[in-house]
């Protein structure tokens, strides 16, 4: 996650590769099941050093999360959940992750040294349901495919976990990824090797998508289209 310096010695990637850690950690060998949920505790100081991104950051998290479990075949019984939360009795500095069964009740919760559980709607239930009324968009790949669009998270790659999957040296694992949002479809890299370019300029930052954009994933051409 590329985010800003923050006012905290607590950096994004810390709290991804702690995440991790226990993700890992809570695998069942039998059925390789993890739970969906989990919260991050901090300091109050260092939650507030995230306060106007982390509605953002908790949404990486869980994509982190979602990614992860999908390269190592976890299962998940629901879309993941990451919520940050406070605890006046953390350290300044620490991160504690706490896995649960149980989600928040907002994406950003609000902020109170209670431990209680509550229940919402899970903030990343969108990623694997597809979408019901919404404009039809697809991309057509080399091969001559048409790939519609029907979920809200589509990952382009050459690994089998993606949804779209292209075999071809010039893409990465988990190269690009298109996702719905309410002013339409956009594209972000996923920190490919190659690099992911939108009608011939490389893209840094997710990119709102146009009918007939073209995508090149390192070498390999790909049009989006909405009909």
């Amino acid at each position: 996650m590329a985010l800003r310096a923050y006012d905290s010695t607590i950096r994004p990637i810390e709290m991804g590769r702690r995440l991790l850690g226990v993700v890992d950690a809570q695998v069942a060998e039998d059925t390789r099941s993890i739970p969906h949920a989990y919260s991050v505790i901090l300091h109050p100081d260092d939650r507030a050093a995230f306060a106007d991104v982390e509605r953002d950051l908790v949404r990486e998290l869980a994509e982190v999360v979602t990614q992860h479990s999908e390269r190592e075949s976890y299962r998940l019984s629901e879309p993941v959940v990451v919520v940050l939360r406070e605890n006046g009795e953390a350290k300044r500095g620490s991160i504690t992750v706490v896995p649960s069964l149980v989600t928040a009740p907002t994406p950003v919760q609000p902020r109170t040294d209670a431990d209680e559980a509550v229940t919402i709607q899970p903030i990343a239930a969108s990623m694997a349901t597809p979408i019901v009324g919404a404009i039809t968009a697809a991309v057509s790949t080399p091969d001559g495919v048409r790939h519609l669009l029907d979920n809200e998270r589509v990952t382009i790659g050459r690994q089998a976990g993606c949804t779209i999957v292209i075999r071809d040296t010039n893409v990465s694992r988990e190269h690009a990824q298109l996702r719905r949002r309410p002013n339409g479809w956009t594209l972000r890299d996923l920190g490919s090797t190659n690099g992911t370019k939108l009608n011939g300029v490389r893209i840094e930052d997710e990119q709102l998508l146009a009918d007939g954009d073209v995508i090149m994933l390192g070498a390999i051409k790909v049009t989006f289209e909405i009909s």
